[in-house]
């Protein structure tokens, strides 16, 4: 899968559309591209501004289209206080100008040789789905308006007959649903062989989400992804944990010489009913007469033991790792090796494609001047800009211009000087 267009409106901190693409044209093979026919689709990507810019929200229109796409959402959840919440599926951009609009999100992408296009309007603030379109190689596949479903009219009498008696469910797109191998819709018409979209489940796999709006929602920083990292060792196969727990020793213990491996131990089963257990999560050190708890590791071994497996495990198939804030955890050379991964022919053989944002002005050496983005906020908007929109060329340092702030993107730090001042 590789994504080659992106565009929202009211959406966060977005309030007139926004929209990125991740194509050029020319047939020529270039370091960093996938060409397909005449173009070139850029297989990493970075986002560059200061502090609430806008940059973990330009990431997270990719999480959150390929979230609705895929998932079936639930009418009610239980807050940790036991209050039952209603389920928002995005947030608006909530600006008195924009309280009536809808959200609307678009995304373009490519599996295998063909181009899909989707499209979906979240209304009433963010909780409810009221349009929702498909297009495969410029064909519609379907339409939705509220809660009512229309064919392309070539589809067979069958699925044009099931349409009339569908009812979508106004918190989750029509397209989930088709997906979900359980739902009577899916069941009754096989549906998606009849319409032509079966590939569309890898979109359920093939993605990694290391976003910091995601961290927030799911719990504290990187802590989160090691939960998840021991909860899929535990619930492995002996090989499987054997290959996990091999990949991740083996990159830790490069960056951070005295690591010997991770301690992942099931203890005991506590509740029967929702199976849930205790167990050992440890790492091992050389020369150490006891192991360290995850929590007294460095925060960059949390991170490269949260993430690492599933970085490989897209570059080793083939697919998008969302990776927000780069430069929180890493040494920047740590930084440049993994994003580098994604450039290497040898090693990212599958085209998996990368999105990142990075305050560290090292990372513009990796990309083309087509392959950086400027992120800013103007008149309370966000604004996207190409590197490339700008008079430079690839051999310009291209580095030293944006810290002179001729590209944008920086923060003010006189006037943060100057504020301390007066409150000192």
């Amino acid at each position: 899968m590789l994504i080659t267009r992106i565009k929202a409106s009211n959406f966060y901190g977005i309030k007139d559309p926004v929209e990125v693409s991740f194509t050029e044209g020319g047939e020529k093979e270039k370091i960093g591209y996938v060409n397909f026919g005449k173009e070139r689709i850029s297989l990493i990507s970075g986002f560059y501004g200061a502090n609430a810019s806008g940059k973990s929200t330009i990431l997270n229109i990719i999480d959150t289209v390929a979230r609705i796409m895929v998932a079936k959402q639930q009418d009610f959840v239980l807050a940790p206080n036991g209050i039952k919440q209603e389920v928002v599926i995005s947030l608006p951009n909530f600006t008195t100008a924009m309280q009536t609009k809808p959200i609307v999100m678009e995304m373009d992408f490519i599996i295998g040789d063909d181009k899909y296009n989707y499209s979906v309007s979240i209304i009433n603030e963010g909780k409810e789905i009221s349009e929702e379109v498909l297009y495969k190689n410029t064909k519609k596949i379907f339409s939705r308006k509220d809660h009512g479903i229309s064919f392309e009219s070539k589809i067979g009498k069958n699925i044009d007959a099931l349409a009339k008696n569908i009812v979508a469910p106004k918190k989750s797109s029509f397209l989930s649903v088709i997906l979900d191998d359980s739902s009577d819709v899916s069941v009754f018409a096989n549906i998606k062989e009849e319409i032509g979209i079966s590939n569309l489940n890898q979109i359920k796999t093939n993605f990694c989400f290391i976003t910091d709006k995601r961290s927030v929602q799911m719990g504290q920083n990187n802590l989160n992804g090691l939960l998840a990292f021991a909860i899929n060792y535990l619930n492995s196969n002996t090989q499987k944990q054997s290959e996990m727990l091999g990949a991740v020793n083996s990159v830790v213990k490069y960056f951070e010489p005295s690591f010997e491996s991770l301690v992942i131990k099931k203890e005991s089963d506590v509740n029967p009913i929702n199976k849930s257990f205790a167990f050992t999560y440890e790492a091992k050190y050389k020369d150490f007469y006891k192991n360290l708890g995850t929590t007294e590791l460095s925060a960059g071994t949390r991170e490269l033991i949260a993430y690492i497996g599933d970085i490989l495990r897209i570059l080793k198939v083939g697919g998008v790792v969302i990776y927000d804030e780069t430069s929180k955890f890493y040494h920047p050379d740590m930084e440049i090796a993994i994003l580098n991964l994604f450039k290497d022919k040898d090693i990212n053989k599958k085209n998996a494609q990368l999105f990142f944002s990075s305050h560290n002005h090292e990372t513009f050496d990796l990309l083309q001047n087509d392959q950086a983005h400027i992120v800013e906020k103007k008149d309370g908007n966000i604004v996207v800009s190409k590197v490339s929109d700008y008079d430079v060329k690839e051999r310009d340092n291209i580095k030293r211009i944006y810290r002179l702030g001729s590209l944008g993107g920086i923060p003010n730090t006189i006037d943060f000087s100057r504020i301390i001042n007066n409150l000192l």
